[in-house]
């Protein structure tokens, strides 16, 4: 009988019964699946494949991204070396090194010339150790969220999203993160807005509500040699704050541990700050730092404009993951909710502050990202 498919034969006058359309349709899809050993799809299935590939191209540049900075390959290739070199001041095999340089070099974070690899600016200044500008912690977090996220997305998405203890979430994976973005020029640039401001060499006292890893207030403190900044935010989180001051020696600056929502920060400042959390969110807030503020005094608010301003892949993120504890999902982000309402602009006046200034500052972060600023002034 050689190849030759036999398909059972059903007389026409036979009953078949109830399991009669099961039957059909099985030999249906049998002559379906021997077609399609001679006959190609219907459809092409190149933008099918080409979606993969580009997916795994993207992780593997990651993967590799990740890898090189954290064994030093820029620093150790602000030196031209030879990938033996490479891999003898790394500890790693040369058999690796060297396709991880190949995918670097597509990158645009090494250059190959004369048998030898170099780091380029971009890296150098953002990937090296020895940068400030490093974004170590930033590339540490997105691998924490390949693997405890995207990886089990088949399972989440029918569990639920992951839950992270609130003192691991901001003191050792967002904020770390958020510091050194903020650094890539958000910071400058919003910092750049209040020491233009007529009266900041005035200020005295300020605080940073929620203000985590402390770079507003010391860099405030470095510009104004006459201004002492709390840093307010949960005794969990202050330890990262402490640790930047002690990096910047920024001996004017202090923290102030409690929870703002429900703990005193102070009075009598000249600048209340807030940046990306609730405290200059929630509009039962206003009263409270307007209270805090002198006459005169500035309140500097720094938001994202909420969920609509989000690309897809950031909304699909946002689900996947919630903070322990939590009996509403993401109750108080700041990245959901929107910003410069209607009720939040009366909330200002009521309490007695005028916006002065109010702009779009560009976040580099994710592109096309920006936050929106707000400075309001305390009437005298």
């Amino acid at each position: 009988m050689g190849g030759n498919i036999i398909i059972p034969f059903v007389p026409c006058g036979c009953i078949l019964g109830k399991n009669a359309g099961g039957l059909i349709g099985d030999m249906e899809g049998m002559m379906d699946k021997v077609t399609s050993l001679t006959r190609e799809p219907a459809l092409n299935p190149e933008p099918l494949f080409e979606q993969i590939d580009r997916g795994m191209q993207g992780l593997i540049r990651i993967a590799a991204l990740i890898t090189a900075s954290n064994r030093s390959f820029f620093d150790h290739l602000s030196t031209p070396r030879t990938p033996d070199e490479l891999a003898h001041l790394t500890g790693c095999r040369e058999e690796i090194v060297t396709p991880v340089c190949m995918v670097l070099e597509e990158m645009g974070c090494v250059t190959w010339y004369e048998g030898r690899y170099s780091s380029t600016p971009l890296s150098l200044v953002f990937l090296a150790r020895s940068s400030p500008y490093r974004q170590g912690a930033y590339l540490d977090k997105t691998w924490r969220h390949i693997r405890d996220l995207w990886m089990h997305l088949p399972d989440i998405i029918e569990r639920g999203p992951v839950s992270y203890p609130a003192e691991v979430f901001f003191a050792t994976l967002s904020l770390p993160a958020m510091a050194e973005n903020a650094l890539c020029g958000r910071l400058q640039r919003i910092t750049r807005e209040i020491f233009m401001f007529p009266g900041f060499q005035s200020f005295r006292r300020m605080v940073d509500l929620g203000g985590g890893h402390g770079l507003y207030a010391i860099a405030c403190t470095v510009v104004n040699p006459d201004l002492h900044a709390w840093v307010f935010d949960m005794p969990h989180v202050l330890p990262l704050a402490s640790r930047f001051i002690r990096e910047y020696e920024a001996t004017r600056v202090h923290t102030l541990g409690g929870n703002f929502f429900v703990d005193d920060f102070g009075r009598d400042y000249d600048l209340v700050f807030s940046s990306s959390n609730p405290s200059g969110k929630r509009i039962d807030m206003v009263p409270r730092i307007a209270k805090s503020l002198n006459p005169g005094g500035i309140f500097v608010n720094v938001q994202s404009t909420g969920r609509e301003d989000m690309d897809l892949y950031q909304s699909l993120e946002l689900e996947l993951w919630k903070i322990e504890g939590e009996e509403e999902r993401k109750t108080g982000n700041t990245r959901v909710e929107p910003f410069m309402t209607d009720e939040y602009r009366v909330a200002l006046m009521d309490a007695g502050l005028s916006i002065l200034v109010e702009k779009d500052i560009k976040d580099d972060y994710h592109r096309d990202a920006f936050v929106r600023m707000i400075i309001a002034q305390k009437r005298m």
